[in-house]
Parts: structure tokens; C-alpha cells; sequence
């Protein structure tokens, strides 16, 4: 049977597995909040999936990241980038107080009250003849304001956890972000039912939708072969130690509580400063002080998070301040067993008592109870690894996400925002 499709005068017409026609954007301009971090991650994993689909790749990235972070979104968009300073509306209301005023003037002086970084975004949108926007965080306007100026659909992606009490706060209290979100969104995603969740009123119900992050689980592979006898049984965390939100101490004092527990060593991967950062300086000392010795060893950067799931028996995430949690989706596509805490979005990938073990946030005595039970239990580290590589298959491959990224899209393209003037068709590439 023969396939066909007609291309549409405004968007890249393609046919799926279904042999549907779908109504998608020829090229996305997505906007960055940073070359690091999760979003980024995300973002660059999905591009190469939506090229499949012919949707290209531009980018506006905020002026932050390693010159490695920075050559991989190149690389990602083939050239196509900005990098450019970005007004970010939590960052007076995150900072101590006496530092606000200091970081507001300096982002002002640097976007203009976004108004500059925004005319920068829309610029480029119109250079690269985008046709639909897509902003990464909920953290940065600039690209809800240029798909309102040029009459663009725009997704907006919440990737953090909002609220009075949670890790992310904004100038903008909930109804007037409400109010903005309606006049500068075409839909929102959410990356977890947790962050959806923690929004609450200031996301519009009618214009959310769903998709969880994904991964690339070919890169991970549960170990097949044996542990070698006598080696060590590794417990591990991976979370750099220039984060502070991670919660490294709880790691620290449950190993603490498992000295009797033989034959095992806990392992903390991630990024470590050293002596010139203070929180990294208390993390060495905490772990002196509990008379660690070597059961306790730092690990550093490690650049291949496949590589550090291939060294862990156990891994651990006491985090529950994270509106989605990579690490956990990584440890379980490598056919770990994960223990983590009921809160944030860990708790919404790791199934308790299936595919890991869950424990009150805050009760580093809970999680070493867990972690021994795990230790002690090689049947139940094989069951609940197996179940939590068959979760990640069906919920967190990059495949799932990609499928429901491009649904957003070809929604979105429906609902482009309504005041400005649409891009010319020839200025579209059409």
C-alpha cells in the first residue's frame, strides 16, 4: 500500500507509524536557560529524534556553561545558536536578600527588563525562519514575548518545582502568571505530574499536557556477568557537590549508619570543587568526622553517566526538592535498584517495593535501614532492577518522549498566539 501526504502551506507535513498525516513545525527555535544542566540534556537527546521527523533545530541559549556544554548545543543546532544573556525571573527571589537588588540591576543592565533579550530572541527567530518556539524553562520570558511578536505558536516546559515553599519562586504570584502564561503560551508542558502538581493555579488546566523526560537506553545496559569475588558491593549517588539541593549529607550520615554493614563502599560521583567551595569543604569534613575511612570514597566528574550506573550495586537519590529526576530514570535503564525519598518527582519514577525503595525525605536512619535491607538481599536487587529496566523501556526512553514532544507540537501549530503579525511565508522557508 502506498503512503501519501500533502505538505502544508504553514508547517512540515509527515507521515507516521499510523500512516496519519501530522502537521508539524518545520524548525523549532528553542530557547535555553543554560548549556548544562537537565534541560539541556533533554533538549539535545530530542532534537536528534524530531530531525527523524524533519523538524530542524535553532537555538537561543542564556550566556552560561562550559565551553564543552556550549559545543554540544552547537553541534546540536548544526550552528544555529545565540548565545546571549537571558532575563531570569527567579534569580532576585532565589538569592539572599542583600544580594536581589545587586542581581536585578545587573540582569537589567544586560536584557533591558528582557525587552532587549527579547528583541534578540525575536530577531533570530525570524533570521532562522522558525516556525514554532519552544522555551525549555519556565524560568526566562523571552521567548513567550518573541512568539507573541511574530504570531508563532509557543510551548512553554515546566521543568521546575513552583511555589511559595519549593526550590523555584517568581516575581509573578500565581494569578498573574496565570494571566501571562494564557497571553504567551500556545500550550505548557510539564515534564512530571509532580511539577504539574506543585504549580497548581497558575498553570492553566486546559492548556497543560504532560510528557515525562526521556533518555537514551541504549546507552545503558544492566550488568550481565557476576561481580568478580571480593569485590566490593558499591552504594552510590551521583549529584555534583556544586549543587546544593541535592542533599549530599543524607548520603553521608546513612553510610554512617551501615559500619557493620561488611563488604560494601559508598561512592559519591559528581563534580567536587574542593576546599575553594565551602558547601564541597563540609561534605569532605562531614565525612571525616563520621570516621568514614575508605568506605566513603569521592569520585569526581565521571562525563559518562552510562560508565558510573556500570560501577554501582545500589543507587541512591535523597533528593525530593527535583520536579523530575534523570539520575533515578538512568540507575533503572542500567537495571539498578534505586532508593530515593516520597517527594518530588523520584518519587514518581521509583515504584516502592518494585522497582526501588522509598523512605521518608529528611531520615538519613530510614535510608540506611533500606539500603541494608538491599545490600543484604542480591535476589531482590536483580528483581527490582529488572522491573525497573522494564519501567524506564515503557515510560523513559527517548522514543516515548520524542512521540509525545512532537503531539505537543503538532497541537501547538493549531494555536498560534494571537496578537503580532505572523511570519511571511517566504520568510518561513516555505
Amino acid at each position: 500500500m502506498r503512503e501519501s501526504c500533502e505538505a502544508a502551506s504553514d508547517g512540515r507535513t509527515v507521515v507516521d507509524n499510523a500512516r496519519e498525516t501530522r502537521r508539524l513545525p518545520r524548525k523549532v527555535l528553542h530557547v535555553l536557560n543554560s548549556a548544562g544542566g537537565g534541560a539541556a540534556l533533554s533538549t539535545e537527546a530530542l532534537v536528534e529524534q524530531f530531525r527523524l521527523a524533519g523538524v530542524e533545530a535553532c537555538a537561543v541559549c542564556h550566556d552560561a556553561g562550559t565551553p564543552d556544554q556550549r559545543e554540544r548545543i552547537r553541534a546540536m543546532t548544526r550552528g544555529a545558536v545565540l548565545f546571549t544573556p537571558l532575563y531570569w525571573w527567579n534569580r532576585k527571589i532565589r538569592a539572599a536578600a542583600w544580594k536581589r537588588p545587586l542581581l536585578e540591576l545587573r540582569q537589567i543592565m544586560q536584557t533591558g527588563w528582557a525587552r532587549r533579550s527579547a528583541e534578540l530572541v525575536t530577531r533570530f527567530a525570524r533570521e532562522q525562519g522558525a516556525d514554532l518556539i519552544h522555551t525549555n524553562t519556565i524560568l526566562v520570558p523571552e521567548g513567550g514575548v518573541a512568539a507573541r511578536r511574530l504570531g508563532l505558536p509557543h510551548v512553554w516546559h515546566l521543568r521546575e518545582l513552583l511555589g511559595p515553599d519549593q526550590p523555584f519562586q517568581l516575581s509573578k504570584r500565581a494569578a498573574a502568571l496565570r494571566r501571562y502564561l494564557q497571553k504567551h503560551a500556545s500550550l505548557i508542558v510539564a515534564n512530571s505530574h509532580t511539577s504539574a502538581k506543585t504549580a497548581g493555579e497558575a498553570i492553566p488546566a486546559d492548556m497543560l499536557r504532560i510528557v515525562p523526560n526521556g533518555i537514551d537506553l541504549s546507552a545503558f545496559q544492566p550488568r550481565r556477568e557476576p561481580w568478580p569475588a571480593g569485590k566490593p558491593l558499591v552504594v552510590g549517588m551521583v549529584a555534583a557537590l556544586t549543587s546544593r539541593t541535592k542533599k549530599h549529607p543524607l548520603f553521608i550520615r546513612a553510610a554512617a549508619q551501615c559500619q557493620d554493614l561488611a563488604g560494601v563502599e559508598f561512592h559519591l560521583f559528581g563534580d567536587d570543587p574542593g576546599a575553594g567551595d565551602h558547601y564541597a569543604a563540609e561534605l569532605h569534613q562531614l565525612v571525616e568526622q563520621l570516621s568514614l575511612g575508605d568506605r566513603f570514597r569521592f569520585r569526581g566528574h565521571v562525563v559518562d553517566p552510562a560508565q558510573i550506573m556500570s560501577q554501582i550495586d545500589i543507587l541512591v537519590h535523597p533528593a525530593d526538592n527535583e520536579s523530575f529526576g534523570r539520575v533515578a530514570v538512568e540507575g533503572m535503564a542500567a537495571g539498578l535498584p534505586v532508593v530515593g525519598v516520597r517527594g518530588g518527582g523520584v518519587a514518581e519514577i521509583v515504584l516502592d517495593g518494585e522497582t526501588g525503595l522509598l523512605v521518608a525525605p529528611n531520615d538519613p536512619q530510614k535510608l540506611a535501614i533500606v539500603i541494608q535491607q538491599l545490600a543484604r538481599a542480591a535476589p531482590l536487587r536483580e528483581r527490582m532492577g529488572a522491573a525497573g529496566r522494564k519501567r524506564a523501556e515503557e515510560l523513559y526512553s527517548i522514543e516515548a518522549c520524542a512521540a509525545g514532544m512532537l503531539r505537543v507540537y503538532e497541537e501547538a501549530m493549531q494555536r498560534p498566539l494571537g496578537s503580532g503579525n505572523p511570519l511571511p511565508r517566504r520568510e518561513r522557508g516555505e
